[in-house]
Parts: C-alpha cells; sequence; structure tokens
C-alpha cells in the first residue's frame, strides 16, 4: 500500500511538502534517514524523562522536607534551583525534539506530544522552550546573589525579594518568548514558494516541522538577544561569584568547622549549577547558533546538542546530591538501609532452611 503523499503546502506544514520531481526516490513505505540514530535518540529521552523526573522530584523532596540546620536558610535558594529544573523537564519531554540546522534554518520536529498540537500551539510550546532555556541561565546570578546577600548582610533574602528577583528575571527573558514565536511563525515567508522540506533530513511522510530562517529581522533578534542576556547574566554570576569567595577567605577565621563544610558544600553547588548549563546547554546551543550566520549545513551536530540538553534534569539533581552532604547521607541512608534489610532476610531464610 502506497503513502499519502503531500505534494503541496497544507494548514499544519505551510512551508514543507513531499518532494514529487522526477528525480526524487519514491517510498512504498515510512523512510527516515537517521534510521538509528532515531531509535537512539528516542531511548535517550525515555532515559531522560523517567530518570530527570524521579530525580527532579527527589531534589524537590530534600528540599522542602529534609532541609533542616544551616542549610535550612538556603532553602529558597535551593527551591529557585529545583522549580527551573522540573519546569524544563516539564516542557522538553512534552515536546522531544529533533533538530537540524543547514542554510541558515534552525527546523524542529517534535516526536512528544506537542507533535499532535496544532501549529500555533506547536509554535506557542517552542517559544516557551525558548523562554524556558533563556530563563534557565538568566537566574543563575539570582542563586549567586542569594548566598552573596546572607555573607554581606548578615541576614538572607526574604522570600518575597526572592521572587521579586525571579520576576525580574522572568521580564527580561519574555522578549526572547516574542521573538522566537514570530520567527518560527512566520520567518519562512523570507522565501516565498520554497519548500524548507528540502532542508530536513530525508524522512517519508513529511512529517510536520517548525522553521526558523536566519533571513528572518525575527530570528536574528531572538538569536542576539538569547546570547546577549545569557552572556551578560554569566558575567555577573562570576563578578558575584568572585566576590562571595573573597567575602568567605576574609571571614574564614572566624566561622567554626561546621560553617566552614556548609560554604564548602554551597561553593561546589554554586559551581555544579554554573558549569552544567555551559557544559550541556550553551555550548551545544551554540555549536549551530554561530554557524546558521554564515549558513553552514552543522550535520548531526543539533541531534547531539538536542541529546545532551536533555541529560539537564538529571545531571543537576544528582550532582547537587553528591555535593550536598546532608542531601547525600539521606539518599545512601536509604539504600543502605535497603541493604541491610534484604541481607538480613537472606540469611534469616538461609537459616530456616539450613537444618
Amino acid at each position: 500500500m502506497s503513502l499519502t503523499i503531500r505534494p503541496a503546502p497544507c494548514e499544519e506544514n505551510p512551508y514543507a511538502w513531499d518532494i514529487s520531481s522526477d528525480n526524487a526516490t519514491v517510498f512504498v513505505e515510512p523512510y527516515d534517514e537517521l534510521g538509528n540514530l532515531s531509535k537512539i535518540l528516542l531511548l535517550n529521552y525515555t532515559v531522560t524523562s523517567l530518570g530527570g523526573g524521579i530525580l527532579s522530584f527527589l531534589m524537590l523532596y530534600l528540599v522542602l522536607f529534609k532541609t533542616s540546620g544551616a542549610l535550612k536558610n538556603y532553602q529558597n535558594m535551593l527551591l529557585i534551583c529545583c522549580s527551573t529544573d522540573l519546569i524544563y523537564w516539564a516542557v522538553d519531554n512534552f515536546m522531544w525534539m529533533k533538530f537540524k540546522e543547514t542554510d541558515g534554518v534552525f527546523m524542529i520536529k517534535m516526536e512528544g506530544l506537542a507533535g499532535h498540537l496544532g501549529r500555533p500551539y506547536r509554535v506557542f510550546t517552542m517559544a516557551f522552550y525558548v523562554w524556558i532555556i533563556s530563563f534557565l541561565n538568566i537566574m543563575l546570578p539570582v542563586q549567586f546573589y542569594y548566598r552573596y546577600h546572607s555573607l554581606t548582610r548578615n541576614g538572607f533574602l526574604s522570600a518575597s525579594q526572592t521572587l521579586a528577583l525571579s520576576f525580574f528575571s522572568l521580564i527580561l527573558t519574555l522578549p526572547n518568548f516574542f521573538l522566537s514565536y514570530a520567527s518560527y511563525n512566520s520567518s519562512p515567508e523570507e522565501r516565498p514558494g520554497f519548500n524548507y522540506g528540502t532542508l530536513w533530513y530525508q524522512e517519508y511522510p513529511m512529517p510536520n516541522i517548525l522553521f526558523g530562517d536566519v533571513r528572518s529581522v525575527y530570528q536574528k533578534a531572538y538569536f542576539f538577544y538569547g546570547g546577549a542576556i545569557i552572556s551578560v547574566s554569566f558575567i555577573i554570576a562570576l563578578v558575584i561569584g568572585y566576590r562571595t569567595l573573597q567575602r568567605i577567605k576574609q571571614m574564614r577565621d572566624s566561622y567554626s568547622d561546621k560553617t566552614k563544610r556548609l560554604q564548602k558544600q554551597l561553593s561546589d553547588f554554586m559551581i555544579v549549577q554554573a558549569m552544567i548549563p555551559v557544559c550541556v546547554c550553551v555550548i551545544p546551543v551554540m555549536s549551530f547558533v554561530i554557524p546558521a550566520f554564515f549558513y553552514l549545513d552543522t550535520g548531526m551536530m543539533c541531534v547531539y546538542s538536542a541529546i545532551a540538553v536533555s541529560w539537564i534534569p538529571v545531571l543537576n539533581p544528582i550532582i547537587t546530591i553528591m555535593v550536598i552532604i546532608p542531601f547525600r547521607r539521606i539518599v545512601c541512608g536509604v539504600f543502605h538501609k535497603r541493604v541491610v534489610v534484604n541481607t538480613s532476610y537472606n540469611r534469616s531464610t538461609t537459616d530456616q532452611v539450613i537444618p
């Protein structure tokens, strides 16, 4: 039975359609050029969806119910990290994206639940994803400042002050939502009549795809604005982080051993919060954003970048639990208790069997 070919634009895919020329390969069954790589991508999303969800909610539980002692004062800061990780995890797994970039065009196919939505909702979801990536990175200075404030003012930011800073960050990143929405909604109109499907991987039937063409002022604006606010946020975080370390160095002699250990854990936590987005988000994204302005083909780089970025909700909780000793003790204690119980049960069973 032959496939249903869409030889012309349609409402859900107005800028891409199946190629129906004499030179085009004729397929009689579904075909995906990526083959096994698509299966690996699906497996990766399944692992990060389950693992990221379990770990992110575990981290939230630890912050809400197991934060005590001196660490309790930093609960709001930890809660910010948990909240952004959970929101990103939810959006990323709602989309399950497959990327490609070539000729200055950024292409997205959604293979998760979002892929079943109508085009306007897919555009909205993509814009929301761009916003959450921006928000995730720009919240870093807020986390750093929370700790710096506690060291220099002998007091902690209240919940309302923390929310105010978070809301300010939200406002700063909102333009990226609107710019990316405009781009993925209308940037292909820069080349009227052009079949953007010819730039996508060879796949039949042609899937519903969103396109962001760098020839559009909206695509340029959202790339530049997003890059600018993220770069500035990292610079601010570095400055605050440096001043924080200087303050700790000045006050070190007055700290008790317990306070020194706490500050060491918080410093490690801040380093983790800064390095994970850089390594698995900023660098992979820049690897195809910069070439887009030179109209280069980045090949499989976008697919690998999608895999890297999807691990944020997994890596953040794991490393945070590892560096914050009270959390690590709780988690390790649960596993240790389970091992002891199982060992005791097995010994008891063996004693009953052996006469």
